[in-house]
């Protein structure tokens, strides 16, 4: 498999109607994280800004004292744009292979060793890269039907979590900054308890949106994908 893949990229792959469908989805991969994790990033830059606002719009009740409501604000506008922050990395690191996939993809040739379970995919892909044929053969075409069902399915479901997350996480925490003098020395249990939920709410939110992001990427593009981890 490696000195097939290896010997078309120095020989010309534009030519392999095979090769040529393999990079393109291996481009398509990293497009949909761009254009997937651009969408995510614009979202926590809003929520960042928002935040910060907010925080500016509550004054100090002294020199080195906020109220729990600042905190709160302060805390998501950081938390909002060092995770917006990170996600523009990865989207400007997976540009450029999406601009450039040959070069990306050449680098994981030397990790194409098969297990057990999948010498006779990586044979079929082989064969059907060396045949230059557009169409894909049945094993290789079974194996991406259900990727694409696996990856799809848990894309669905995870962006339905982020909502409900997000649902609840926005009550709990209005609850506790609205609370008349909060303070979290007051706090009983139902208050921890409020807090708690509110960080693990917050937490698999942000969870599910990397998970969302991944499974797109893999409904979208599942040739490459599957010929890299079968």
């Amino acid at each position: 498999m490696q000195n097939t893949l290896r010997s078309l990229i120095q020989s010309g792959w534009q030519s392999n109607p095979a090769m040529h469908k393999i990079i393109s989805d291996y481009a398509k991969y990293h497009a949909a994280l761009v254009i997937a994790g651009g969408l995510f990033t614009l979202i926590l830059i809003s929520l960042s800004v928002f935040f910060w606002i907010k925080f500016k719009k509550i004054p100090k009740t002294g020199k080195f004292k906020w109220i729990f409501e600042k905190k709160v604000y302060f805390s998501f506008g950081l938390l909002s744009g060092i995770v917006a922050l990170c996600m523009t990395l990865i989207v400007a690191a997976n540009a450029t292979n999406a601009f450039n996939p040959l070069h990306g993809f050449s680098l994981l040739i030397d990790d194409l060793t098969p297990s057990s379970y999948s010498v006779q995919l990586h044979h079929a892909y082989n064969d059907w890269i060396q045949s230059g044929s557009s169409t894909l053969p049945t094993l290789i075409e079974q194996h991406i039907h259900r990727r694409v069902i696996f990856h799809t399915t848990k894309a669905i479901v995870c962006g339905i979590l982020i909502i409900v997350f997000t649902a609840l996480s926005i009550p709990l925490w209005r609850t506790l900054i609205k609370k008349p003098n909060a303070s979290e020395t007051k706090w009983r249990l139902k208050e921890k308890t409020f807090f708690v939920a509110g960080i693990a709410t917050v937490a698999l939110s942000l969870l599910m949106m990397i998970i969302v992001v991944a499974n797109l990427q893999g409904a979208i593009a599942p040739i490459a994908l599957t010929l890299l981890f079968g």
